[in-house]
C-alpha cells in the first residue's frame, strides 16, 4: 500500500510539473506585465471587506474591522531575525526555489492523497501567497493551485527574493485591522518594527497562518505555542542558537493595550457572534476551521441579519445602569466609590457596592425574546460594560430557586396527567431522611390546591408533587424544555426548590418560560436571521423547527395559574394593564433574585445577584425585581396589543370545587372554599365533596357534647376530615411543634366536660 501512494504521488508531481514548465516556457512573461509591476501600492490588499450588522428592521448598527491599518516599511527597516522567522515558518526553501517548492508540492500532495483530497494543504511558498492574496480567489481547487504557482514562477522572474519578500511582508494580515508588519508591531507591542525584539518578531510570524484565531489578544495561549514551533524552525535553519530558542521562548511578551473599537449594544453582539455566528459559519462547507471562520467575519464583507430590536435594548441598558432601581441594595456615596475606582483605592470599599475589580455590585442580566418565533430581541450581560466588566451574566449558572418549579415540577405533572389546577396536595410537614423541607414563611397551610401552591410559591406540595412524578421524569422534561446545564445528579428532590448542581442560566430560564407563553411550542432561542456574502448570496438563513414539548393544553393552565401570581401571588408587586404570567425566585439567604414574567408575546427573564454569591445579598429578594420591570414593561407593554393566552380545545371552565378536596361542592362545603376553576374535558370532577361534616358540638368547649351540656349550649359545626399529618421536631428551622393550619378544622374526638360542675350541682 504504501508504494502504491508513492507512485500516485511521483506520477502526480511529474504531472504537475510538466503543464507547470509548458506554461512557463511558452507562454511569454510579457503577457502580464501590466499587472506585475513594481509598485508596490499596487500589492495591497482590496479583497478584505468589512462586514455589516444589522438590527430585525434592517438598519445598520455595527460594523466589523472596516478599515485597513497598514503602513508600507522598506525591508532594510525589518531587522533580519523578524524577516527570518517569517521565512522559517512560511516558506524556509524562500531563497532556492523559482516562485515553486516541488519539495513542498510533494510533501502537501502526499498529505492530501492521504486524506482523500486535492485540495487540502497547500505547500504555498511565500510568492504564491502572494500572488494568491492580490489576484486569485480563496476557494482550494486544483486549477486555482495551478494558476498560482504558474504566476509565482513569472513574478520570481520579475521581481527580485528581496522585492517579493517585502511586498510580502508589507501585505500580509494580522487580525484586528492590521495589514502589514509595521501596523502588527504598532498594534500588539506600540512599536515600530525596528524596535522589535527576536522574541516579538516570532510571535508576530506566528500570526497569518490563522490571524483571527492566534491573535494573542483572542487566544494568548496559541500563539504561544505557535510562537514556539516559529523559534525551533528558525534554530533548525541555523537562524539562532538551540539555546536562543529556550531564552527566547522564555521571555515575558508584554502586549499592547487593545485598540478596541467601541460598538453599540456590546452584550448583544459578543453573544451573537461569538456563541452563533462562529459555530453556524462552521456548519458550512465554505469554512474548514475557526480561523477561516473568524477571518470570514472580519474580513469577508459578511452582512449579518440579527434579531436584535435596538429600542429594547437601548431601554434594557439604560435601566440596568440607572441606580435607582439597585439603591436599596447598594447604600453607599455613589460618587465617591468612583472616585475610589478611578484611584484603584480598594481599601475602603463596601463589599456591597464594588469587588476587587472595581465591577459594581450587585450585578444584574436581562433576556427578552418573542417566544413564538424565538427571536432574542435584548440581552443585556451586566451593569455598566467596560474591558473589566463584559461577563455574559444572563449565560452564567445560578441557583434558581423557585423560579424552576414550573418547569421541573408543574408543567411534567400536568402534562402526564398527576395532577391538574385543581387538585388537592397536602402542604404538611414532610420529612426525606434527614431533610425536611420548609416553606418561606415557616408555616404549613394544610389541604390546598396546586393553584394556591403555585401561586403562594409553597415549598413542600412542589417536593411532594415533584416525588410522585419522579425527579428521573422531571429532568427529563426540563432538558427538553430547554434547561442545558441540568446534570443527571440534579435527579433529587431538593432540585424542585431549585436546589442543582450547576443551576440555570437566565437564558435557559427564557428558553423554558418561552415554551409556556409559546402553547407548548419550543421554537430555539437566537440573535440570527441570515447571513449574506460580500455579493448578496445568502449562505445561512435561519429556519426555525418548531417543536411541541408540552401539549397545549398543559401550557394553557400552567399560564392561567402564573397569571394568579401576579394577581394575588408571589409578584403582586408587578404593574400590567394586561394579562401578565411570571414566577419569582430567590436562592439560599437571597443570594439570587429571578423575575421571569411573560405575555403571549413576550418574555423577560431577569436576574439580580452578586458576581460571586458568598459576597452580598439582595435585600428583599425576588421583590428586589420589581421596579424595573414594572419601569420596564411600562414603556414595552403599550407598543403591543394587549391579548390573552389562547384556550386551547380540551379545556373546560371555569367549574366549581372545594378547594379542600378538589371534588364538586358538597352541602357542607363552607362558602369561602368554593373556588372555581379549568379542566381537561376528561378530568372534570364527578364526585361530590364529602371531606366536610357536620357535627353536633357544645358550643362553650368546641367538643361533643357530654352528658351535663345543656340543650342550648348544643350547635352543628362544620369540619374538615383530612389525612392523618406529623408535627414538626428540631430537625425543621422553623422549629418543633407544628403541623398544617387546617388540623384545627378536624372533628372533635373528645366530650366536653365543662358542664359537669352545673350539672352535679342543679340538674341532679
Amino acid at each position: 500500500m504504501k508504494w502504491v501512494w508513492l507512485t500516485i504521488t511521483l506520477c502526480s508531481s511529474l504531472v504537475i510539473a510538466a503543464i507547470l514548465a509548458v506554461l512557463f516556457f511558452i507562454i511569454p512573461a510579457h503577457s502580464y506585465a501590466d499587472t506585475l509591476t513594481t509598485n508596490f501600492s499596487l500589492w495591497r490588499k482590496q479583497t478584505h471587506l468589512t462586514s455589516h450588522v444589522y438590527d430585525r428592521y434592517g438598519n445598520e448598527i455595527a460594523t466589523l474591522h472596516g478599515e485597513q491599518n497598514r503602513i508600507l516599511v522598506p525591508l532594510e527597516k525589518i531587522p533580519l531575525y523578524v524577516r527570518q522567522a517569517f521565512i522559517a515558518v512560511e516558506d524556509e526553501r524562500f531563497y532556492k526555489h523559482i516562485g515553486v517548492d516541488p519539495l513542498a508540492i510533494l510533501r502537501s500532495l502526499v498529505a492530501n492523497i492521504r486524506h482523500g483530497q486535492w485540495a487540502g494543504q497547500g505547500g504555498s511558498t511565500i510568492t504564491q501567497q502572494l500572488i494568491k492574496n492580490a489576484y486569485l480567489s480563496q476557494e482550494k481547487t486544483l486549477i486555482r493551485k495551478i494558476k498560482e504557482a504558474w504566476l509565482a514562477m513569472q513574478m520570481e522572474r520579475k521581481f527580485s527574493k528581496d522585492e517579493i519578500l517585502e511586498m510580502y511582508l508589507n501585505t500580509i494580515y494580522f487580525s484586528h485591522g492590521a495589514y502589514g508588519i509595521e501596523a502588527a508591531a504598532n498594534l500588539y507591542f506600540n512599536k515600530s518594527v525596528d524596535e522589535l525584539s527576536p522574541a516579538e518578531g516570532a510571535l508576530l510570524a506566528a500570526i497569518p497562518r490563522l490571524p483571527n484565531y492566534y491573535s494573542p489578544y483572542v487566544n494568548y495561549e496559541g500563539a504561544r505555542q505557535r510562537q514556539g514551533m516559529v523559534l525551533n524552525k528558525m534554530a533548525k535553519l541555523k537562524f539562532i542558537t538551540e539555546d536562543q530558542v529556550l531564552d527566547l521562548h522564555q521571555e515575558v511578551i508584554e502586549l499592547a493595550e487593545p485598540q478596541t473599537k467601541d460598538f453599540n449594544y456590546p452584550y448583544f453582539l459578543n453573544y451573537m457572534l461569538h456563541h452563533e455566528l462562529i459555530p453556524i459559519l462552521l456548519e458550512l462547507p465554505l469554512f474548514e476551521s475557526r480561523g477561516e471562520a473568524y477571518d470570514a467575519v472580519y474580513t469577508g464583507g459578511l452582512k449579518i441579519y440579527t434579531t436584535l430590536d435596538t429600542t429594547m435594548q437601548n431601554l434594557a441598558e439604560q435601566m440596568l445602569n440607572t441606580e435607582e432601581f439597585f439603591d436599596h441594595n447598594l447604600r453607599v456615596d455613589m460618587q465617591k466609590l468612583r472616585e475610589m475606582v478611578a484611584e484603584r483605592d480598594f481599601k475602603d470599599f463596601p463589599e456591597t457596592a464594588f469587588n476587587e475589580n472595581g465591577v459594581l455590585q450587585p450585578q444584574a442580566s436581562l433576556v427578552v425574546a418573542k417566544p413564538s418565533s424565538g427571536e432574542l430581541l435584548a440581552l443585556v450581560g451586566g451593569r455598566e460594560y467596560s474591558k473589566d466588566n463584559q461577563t455574559l451574566r444572563y449565560l452564567s449558572p445560578r441557583q434558581p430557586g423557585s423560579a424552576i418549579k414550573p418547569l421541573l415540577v408543574y408543567a411534567p405533572a400536568l402534562e402526564e396527567g398527576i395532577f391538574m389546577p385543581a387538585s388537592i396536595v397536602d402542604d404538611a410537614p414532610f420529612i426525606r431522611g434527614e431533610w425536611a423541607p420548609e416553606n418561606f414563611k415557616r408555616q404549613f397551610l394544610g389541604l390546598v390546591t396546586v393553584r394556591k401552591a403555585i401561586t403562594e410559591s409553597l415549598n413542600v406540595p412542589a417536593v411532594k408533587i415533584f416525588a410522585a412524578l419522579g425527579p428521573q421524569k422531571g429532568i427529563m422534561y426540563g432538558v427538553k424544555i430547554g434547561l442545558s446545564t441540568l446534570a443527571p445528579d440534579d435527579a433529587n428532590l431538593a432540585a424542585a426548590l431549585g436546589g442543582l448542581t450547576q443551576g440555570v442560566t437566565p437564558l435557559d430560564l427564557a428558553q423554558g418560560y418561552a415554551v409556556l407563553a409559546n402553547k407548548g411550542v419550543k421554537v430555539g432561542l437566537h440573535t440570527i436571521k441570515k447571513v449574506e456574502d460580500s455579493n448578496g448570496k445568502i449562505i445561512y438563513e435561519r429556519r426555525p423547527v418548531p417543536e411541541m414539548v408540552l401539549q397545549p393544553q398543559t401550557a394553557y393552565l400552567l399560564s392561567d395559574m402564573l397569571k394568579d401570581v401576579v394577581r394575588q401571588g408571589t409578584a403582586a408587586g408587578l404593574k400590567a394593564d394586561r394579562p401578565l404570567a411570571a414566577k419569582t425566585g430567590t436562592s439560599s439567604e437571597n443570594r439570587d433574585a429571578f423575575l421571569i414574567a411573560y405575555t403571549p408575546e413576550i418574555v423577560i427573564s431577569f436576574w439580580m445577584g452578586h458576581d460571586l454569591p458568598v459576597t452580598g445579598q439582595i435585600k428583599g429578594g425576588s421583590s428586589a425585581t420589581f421596579p424595573l420591570i414594572n419601569a420596564f414593561l411600562a414603556e414595552i407593554l403599550p407598543q403591543m396589543p394587549p391579548t390573552d393566552f389562547n384556550r386551547p380545545d380540551g379545556i373546560v371552565g371555569p367549574v366549581e370545587i372545594c378547594n379542600q378536596s378538589g371534588m364538586r361542592p358538597g352541602r357542607y362545603c363552607p362558602k369561602d372554599r368554593i373556588v372555581k376553576d379549568y379542566f381537561p374535558l376528561d378530568r372534570l370532577p364527578e364526585n361530590i365533596c364529602n371531606k366536610h361534616i357536620v357535627l353536633n358540638v357544645c358550643r362553650s368547649s368546641g367538643l361533643l357534647p357530654g352528658h351535663a351540656c345543656p340543650p342550648w349550649e348544643i350547635e352543628a359545626w362544620i369540619f374538615l376530615q383530612r389525612p392523618p399529618f406529623m408535627l414538626t421536631d428540631e430537625r425543621w428551622r422553623g422549629g418543633a411543634g407544628r403541623g398544617p393550619a387546617d388540623m384545627y378544622q378536624l372533628p372533635p374526638t373528645d366530650f366536653c366536660s365543662v358542664h359537669n360542675w352545673w350539672y352535679n350541682r342543679y340538674w341532679r
